[in-house]
């Protein structure tokens, strides 16, 4: 994932959630869902570094598309999802060592 898109969203998510408290709704991705797939995007990151510098950042838009289609999300739910996450730091830092431990089981699995 190109640090400029986790930038832009999480710049997203931050001026979204300081805009007004409303009651806290679940997120639309289930906290385990989201962990796959940032999983899965953080797994992807290195194949988009070796792509032009210009189409970078369509190349991980797309990834995540094919990513969030698979598992029956859009963009929407997941920039939804992530502004959620933002909202609570804990949360984030928890959900982001989730993601690290799920990295390492798909690393392992790939080893055997």
């Amino acid at each position: 994932m190109s640090i400029r898109l986790i930038i832009s969203v999480f710049t997203l998510a931050v001026l979204v959630a300081s805009c007004g408290k409303e009651e806290e709704l679940p997120p639309p991705i289930p906290q385990d869902q989201l962990t796959e797939i940032l999983a899965e995007a953080l797994i992807l990151e290195p194949a988009g570094r070796e792509m032009p510098y210009l189409v970078q950042d369509s190349i991980y838009k797309q990834y995540y598309t094919l990513i969030l289609g698979e598992k029956g999300y859009t963009m929407e739910e997941f920039i939804s999802s992530m502004q959620w996450l933002q909202k609570e730091p804990k949360r984030l830092e928890e959900t982001y060592t989730k993601v690290l431990e799920h990295i390492q089981i798909i690393e392992t699995e790939a080893n055997n």
